[in-house]
């Protein structure tokens, strides 16, 4: 397992795309793609999948048609058929005060010596912004926010039998409360396949907003406090070099599913892909002085952390919007923002860089 406390992986990254830019690790059986040429032209592939998930035969019969159903986690026209649902939940979803969200989430904590903005807000605050939008009551917003760090174990590739114990009978509570929200919000107006596929992407968008919600909160206020002091600036600029220069969301994968011609060489049919979103980033070929943090940089849209083609985040403009309005609302109401650590350690998943702990005092 990749330990972010011990890697420099910038500097790794930089070596791989001078060196090997596409690469077949022997060992691993696995082709990398760091090059941001070789990423793109890989995520858009018509013939390069997504992994099928692991489903446990004692996972229960709605925790296995989560997985199933899931656009993320799916391919060809299932793909487009939960892609589609996914879609008609989006243009339901209200927008939702954030400031407000992000205030109630606060209050009181400011005080003493500090808080742990992952835990107070970065947690929280994407979940609460999907349910308000929502509108779920007072109670099943709290039930869910509060159980999201054990429903999102459900993505584990080895879940654990204490896992699954869990996991059973909480996905059921949230899909009967999705299931009832969604009805009230007249989507469930097809059959029971796209019934399902509109109620499992619903519990799709609060599990995936938590790793990278929570990533990016806490990379976008690092980036305030260290290259937006003394600034009064469009901070959609400072997300997004900070989506290019510091992504939660490292790598994903990708299998071959016919034989996948690439910069001459050949990705056989069976083969697994890794896909290095945070190496493209730093390509130099695309992005001029790709290990300097720009707040003036024209180009940094063209970041694949998204991810490109159809397997592209549809909650990529939520997420910006998201992590600009809290700088917006930080840098508006606090003269002081401090970062009480000099040292972080990282949660142990090779595919997100994710900040275990982030203490911070405003004032």
């Amino acid at each position: 397992m990749l330990s972010w406390n011990e890697t420099d992986h910038r500097a790794i990254y930089s070596r791989q795309l001078n060196e090997n830019p596409l690469w077949y690790d022997v060992n691993l059986h696995t082709w990398a793609a760091y090059g941001y040429a070789h990423c793109k032209f890989i995520l858009q592939h018509e013939a390069a999948f997504i992994p099928p998930p692991v489903v446990e035969d004692t996972l229960s019969e709605k925790g296995t048609l989560l997985l199933k159903s899931m656009a993320r986690l799916s391919n060809g026209e299932h793909h487009d058929a939960s892609r589609t649902a996914a879609m008609a939940l989006f243009a339901k979803i209200k927008r939702a005060p954030v400031a407000l969200i992000l205030k109630e989430l606060l209050n009181g904590i400011m005080t003493g010596d500090g808080f742990d903005w992952v835990d107070v807000v970065a947690k929280q605050l994407p979940v609460r912004l999907l349910l308000t939008g929502l509108d779920f009551n007072d109670n099943d917003s709290n039930y869910v926010a509060e159980n999201l760090k054990d429903l999102v174990r459900i993505m584990l590739p080895n879940k654990s039998g204490q896992d699954i114990q869990k996991l059973n009978p909480l996905v059921d509570n949230v899909y009967r409360m999705a299931e009832k929200y969604a009805g009230t919000m007249g989507l469930l107006t097809g059959g029971k396949q796209t019934n399902e596929l509109i109620i499992c992407n619903l519990l799709g968008l609060f599990i995936q907003s938590y790793d990278a919600g929570r990533g990016l909160l806490c990379n976008s206020l690092l980036n305030l406090v260290k290259y937006g002091a003394g600034r009064k600036s469009d901070w959609n600029k400072l997300v997004m070099e900070t989506l290019r220069y510091d992504p939660p969301v490292h790598n994903t994968r990708r299998i071959a599913v016919n034989d996948i011609s690439i910069d001459g060489q050949t990705i056989k049919a069976g083969e697994i892909i890794l896909i290095v979103l945070a190496a493209a980033n730093m390509d130099e070929k695309v992005f001029a002085n790709p290990s300097q943090f720009d707040l003036t940089r024209e180009n940094n849209v063209q970041h694949l952390t998204f991810g490109l083609g159809g397997h592209n985040c549809l909650a990529k403009y939520f997420c910006v919007d998201m992590a600009a309005e809290v700088c917006t609302f930080l840098a508006g109401n606090f003269s002081r923002i401090q970062i009480l650590q000099k040292e972080f350690t990282y949660e142990p998943q090779l595919n997100v860089r994710l900040v275990k702990q982030l203490m911070v005092s405003f004032s």
